[in-house]
């Protein structure tokens, strides 16, 4: 069988172009390929190779409905073993495979179509379902039933196959802008991260919080998000959204916020995220609550004080939903190579060691229980428990009785990071010292690897008072740039070049 290409799956953002039906109405010509062919993709590629697909697919129903013992023959190697699922016979090369190999040979080989080996029905990779193609369907009724098409199905009942579709685009995947309704860019970097969480969309889009219709909340900011999930899921649309819902409930929900002046982003984040967990059935004493934004940002801090004098430990677990970390200048500070003056370059790891480190605290801040009175004692954090997605906080604003000003220190940071090292099981291994110690980043044993990857950035632009965000969030494999209503791809480059304020690092891989 001959290979025939198939165009790749893309998130376009480009305007969908208009086209009137034959009522005058306004539809996207994509929806109109949808009702000419199965999918836009089989549109494509119909465009592209008819003759071959049609010949392909005849030769696949041939196979199906007169030798269906070559299908089990072909899959086992010559044992006519009956499969009890339904395998797939792909119609750009000769393979015969079972669901899972189905939709790895659509990613390794962009062969998007396939036909399951029972009725011949056809399975589009892209849209991730089976499509209904009226040619193919033809053909299938045809090779299937031994009668024409026009006998077995009437005009009405291809006019009611047509009109009662579930039409869901592959643009539908979220890519899309939030219109700025007067300095709320602070809201959209925190929707756009949350919109590419794939924790909290997956629960959005299983119906994980009450439909709107049923809360019984008067502003519900969990009923305003679950609205920009449907919104960027199910329409084919690359327009901004406009989320009046979401503003008008946080202005309710947090009195604060009420008003058109710039917020902090962090501090909208934590807002949103105490605002969640408490109308998604979250406790608000509960310090191990179940509920969807626990289980994907909460984490427990240890910190263990020792005592100079009687060497007497006092530990406490301490509940986290991000990590807030000093950029100011640390005493092993880097200078920018080929930068001149006092431009200081950090890395992530750095701020993680400064967090993680070993902190002198005086006679005047620490009261030992075995001395009974003020001692000398050693302060360190530790990390107890990883959520799977972390949050970390750069502390770029710096605010005093008089003044307020931002810190423009450059911090790098990678798409990789190891946080086995600021662990409090890795901690306890280390040698007991008096002295801040710096982590060896070089641990590269797979038994002590926490590995997380970089799964967005916030972005803080311009000064303390007249400054603007913008978000970069990972999809699949690319970066996209949210800039309000604004939505572009970019390199990694660029993301990592990015002035970060707000760092989220998801766990690469879960334990099952």
């Amino acid at each position: 069988m001959d290979t025939i290409a198939a165009t790749s799956k893309g998130a376009s953002l480009a305007s969908p172009k208009i086209v009137k039906n034959s009522k005058g109405a306004i539809v996207p010509s994509s929806q109109m390929a949808h009702i000419a062919y199965g999918c836009e993709h089989m549109g494509a590629m119909f465009e592209i190779a008819r003759n071959k697909t049609v010949s392909a697919y005849n030769r696949i129903l041939q196979t199906i409905h007169e030798k269906p013992s070559v299908i089990a023959q072909t899959y086992n190697t010559g044992s006519e073993v009956v499969s009890l699922r339904p395998m797939y016979l792909c119609l750009q090369c000769p393979n015969i495979m079972t669901e899972a190999e189905r939709d790895k040979h659509v990613d390794e080989k962009r062969h998007v179509f396939a036909a399951e080996s029972r009725e011949g029905n056809i399975y589009c990779g892209d849209c991730q379902d089976f499509i209904y193609d009226p040619d193919l369907e033809a053909k299938r009724l045809q090779k299937g039933k031994k009668r024409k098409f026009e006998d077995t199905t009437t005009t009405d009942e291809h006019k009611l196959i047509i009109n009662n579709s579930t039409f869901l685009p592959c643009r539908a995947i979220g890519l899309r802008g939030l219109y700025n309704m007067g300095q709320t860019c602070f809201m959209s970097v925190i929707l756009q991260t949350l919109m590419h969480n794939p924790f909290i969309r997956n629960f959005y889009l299983s119906e994980g919080h009450k439909a709107q219709a049923d809360c019984e909340r008067e502003a519900c900011v969990s009923c305003a998000l679950d609205e920009i999930f449907v919104e960027f899921h199910s329409a084919e649309k690359t327009e901004g959204f406009g989320a009046v819902n979401m503003l008008m409930s946080s202005w309710l929900a947090g009195e604060a916020l009420a008003g058109y002046q710039q917020q902090d982003a962090h501090e909208y984040m934590q807002f949103m995220l105490n605002t969640l967990h408490l109308q998604n059935g979250g406790s608000p004493d509960s310090e191990d609550c179940s509920c969807i934004i626990h289980q994907t940002f909460s984490g427990k801090l240890s910190s263990t004080v020792t005592c100079d004098n009687c060497r007497n430990t006092t530990t406490a677990l301490d509940p986290y939903m991000d990590l807030s970390l000093d950029v100011r200048n640390l005493p092993k500070k880097r200078k920018l190579e080929g930068s001149s003056g006092n431009d200081v370059h950090l890395d992530l790891r750095d701020c993680l060691d400064r967090f993680t480190g070993r902190e002198k605290l005086g006679a005047a801040e620490y009261t030992c229980r075995n001395c009974d009175g003020g001692q000398n004692a050693i302060k360190q954090l530790s990390i107890k428990r990883l959520p799977p997605v972390l949050s970390i906080h750069l502390k770029r604003f710096e605010h005093t009785k008089s003044t307020s000003s931002k810190i423009e220190t450059k911090v790098s940071f990678p798409l990789m990071l190891d946080l086995y090292p600021y662990t409090t099981e890795f901690r306890s291994m280390q040698p007991k010292a008096s002295k801040t110690t710096t982590t060896n980043h070089n641990i590269n044993s797979p038994a002590h690897s926490l590995q997380y990857e970089l799964s967005a950035v916030i972005v803080h632009k311009g000064k303390l008072d007249s400054g603007h965000y913008v978000n970069y969030s990972r999809e699949g494999d690319d970066w996209f740039a949210f800039d309000d209503s604004k939505v572009v791809l970019v390199s990694e480059a660029e993301v990592l070049a990015a002035e970060a304020y707000l760092l989220f690092y998801m766990i690469r891989s879960l334990e099952v």
